[in-house]
């Protein structure tokens, strides 16, 4: 073989180790491509669930900084009030008028009402929520000037403006208001008393039943309110018997002698019944109640509704016993002031 010859293999033979160099390169860079392609992570997009609780709050919030500006505008005067049923000005319409759909149609024969009016017992839950049973009889709800208390309806109940009843509309402003939206939307209702608020009544025919409660405006508020409800429970919570007494002039002259924890913070009487009322919490220490006079036929003639004995008379005398050895007394009677 020449050297000419020599050559020219050793150049044939280079070129063809350079093609398959390059070819390889080609089928690893490939393969590198399509495992980036398959390992690269990929984004997706989950939009989150609606929370409830959140919605309604949200709406709560907005509701207290619509009445809060509305009061700064009207002031206190009750002519300019907004009542259930009225027309709203414009500049003042603090919720928009619910639409009556999906209400469910009262039964035909409602239940009777119970002769003598049980008082339901307020449970304080998680975040300051004041629960009742609403098959436990009558709720008073304590709201207390200027405060604005919530009461939340049910999931998925609802109302018409005109559903909303309260006896004193000359001291009291009540509004519905709209909750979130969608299958989690939630309602309540917006309770304001006014500066000279005592007690009153407040009714709600609402799509799934029929509210009667006392509305307080002489203890510290429950700020949220709500109800539990269970199966067979009635469809509606009893009437409201005058013997509840929350109609005319309050009388507080009382006088109360003995120092006690729990010692009331006041005592008046109201339509033909005379009130004990407890400081926060006092009511927890259940002091024993002895009427002295007039002379009570019943060995435990009191209810307890909320922080307060409710005596169904007019007392002029009588004495808190406390519990245990050597308890407190306190003694309180009418005709004077401490």
């Amino acid at each position: 073989m020449t050297p000419e010859q020599r050559h020219n293999g050793l150049r044939d033979t280079g070129v063809m180790k350079k093609t398959y160099l390059l070819v390889a390169l080609g089928i690893l860079s490939g393969c590198a491509r399509d495992h980036d392609a398959d390992t690269a992570p990929v984004r997706v997009e989950t939009p989150g669930m609606p929370s409830a609780e959140l919605a309604l709050q949200q709406s709560i919030d907005r509701v207290h900084g619509f009445i809060a500006n509305m009061r700064q505008r009207l002031g206190d005067d009750p002519a300019l009030r907004i009542r259930p049923g009225a027309a709203r000005p414009v500049e003042a319409v603090a919720v928009q008028a619910p639409l009556a759909v999906g209400r469910a149609t009262a039964p035909a024969t409602p239940a009777a009402p119970s002769p003598a009016t049980r008082n339901a017992t307020p449970l304080i839950g998680k975040g300051g929520v004041t629960w009742f049973a609403f098959a436990d009889g009558t709720p008073t709800i304590n709201c207390r000037y200027p405060d604005i208390c919530i009461l939340r309806l049910d999931r998925g109940e609802t109302a018409l403006t005109s559903d909303l009843t309260i006896e004193d509309m000359s001291n009291w402003h009540v509004d519905l208001v709209r909750g979130g939206k969608g299958i989690h939307q939630g309602w309540a209702v917006a309770i304001g008393p006014g500066a000279r608020a005592t007690r009153t009544t407040l009714s709600l025919n609402s799509s799934q039943h029929t509210y009667r409660m006392i509305l307080n405006a002489q203890a510290n508020s429950m700020r949220t309110i709500a109800f539990t409800h269970a199966p067979g429970d009635p469809v509606s919570q009893p009437d409201i018997t005058p013997r509840t007494g929350i109609t005319g002039t309050p009388d507080f002259a009382f006088r109360m002698t003995g120092n006690a924890p729990w010692k009331p913070m006041r005592v008046y009487r109201e339509a033909g019944q005379t009130y004990i009322q407890f400081p926060p919490g006092g009511i927890n220490a259940a002091p024993r109640l002895v009427v002295i006079s007039p002379k009570a036929t019943n060995a435990q003639d009191y209810t307890v509704v909320g922080d307060s004995y409710v005596v169904p008379r007019a007392v002029d005398e009588a004495l808190l016993i406390g519990n245990g050895a050597q308890a407190p007394e306190i003694h309180i009677t009418h005709g004077g002031t401490e």
